[in-house]
């Protein structure tokens, strides 16, 4: 048995592999790694407005609909960007933006006939609030709509 690999294989791989180099003459190491870090953001947002909020069009006529649905599109593209910089920076295992919303929405708080209805806060919903800072809800007082 003989194991080899394609060059043409290998040289995408290479060339995916993720490295940069930075010229500047006027310009010192911080400022150049912040624009690189500004850049790096805007790419993230872009990135997750497009696949992940539906940055396609916007399904109406109407321009005063219009930029309500892009505000709103706004507002959730940048609490997205502010939930993946806390997620990167948790130290919670496998954590992603996407557990990080479906493992939360598991704890509910429901209000019936006056008695507050608690769900079961599992351990890992328990890391969740505490990597994002959030009060536990047994604190909150709710009010009946």
């Amino acid at each position: 048995m003989t194991v080899g690999y394609k060059n043409n294989a290998m040289t995408f791989f290479r060339n995916r592999a993720g490295m940069f180099v930075m010229l500047a003459s006027t310009v010192d190491r911080e400022t150049a790694m912040t624009a690189y870090d500004a850049r790096n953001n805007v790419e993230m947002a872009f990135d997750i407005f497009k696949n992940e909020l539906d940055g396609k069009r916007g399904r109406t006529g109407d321009p005063v609909r219009a930029r309500g649905r892009r505000l709103i599109k706004f507002l959730a593209l940048m609490v997205r960007v502010r939930m993946q910089i806390t997620v990167s920076g948790s130290k919670v295992k496998n954590l992603t933006v996407e557990n990080a919303l479906m493992s939360a929405a598991t704890y509910e708080i429901v209000k019936d006939r006056g008695v507050n209805v608690r769900s079961e806060k599992t351990e890992r919903v328990r890391e969740i609030f505490e990597a994002f800072g959030v009060e536990d809800p047994e604190h909150l007082e709710l009010v009946n709509r």
